[in-house]
């Protein structure tokens, strides 16, 4: 969980990075904010399947 929350951190730093060059009108880097999206978009997709389980086991205990 640890590891996927920080490629989530890491991925909007770094798209901070590139939303940077482009207010400063320097050339955006395409393959990395593409890569960047798809890091930060992975990274959610576990965090929120593994809250997703833990809920499930929570109400499996409670019955």
């Amino acid at each position: 969980m640890t590891l996927w929350v920080s490629v989530a951190v890491l991925s909007i730093i770094g798209l901070g990075a590139n939303v940077y060059k482009a207010n400063t009108g320097e050339p955006l880097e395409w393959a990395s904010t593409i890569a960047e999206i798809a890091c930060l978009l992975t990274a959610v997709l576990f965090i929120v399947d593994y809250i997703r389980k833990k809920r499930k086991e929570h109400d499996e205990k409670a019955e």
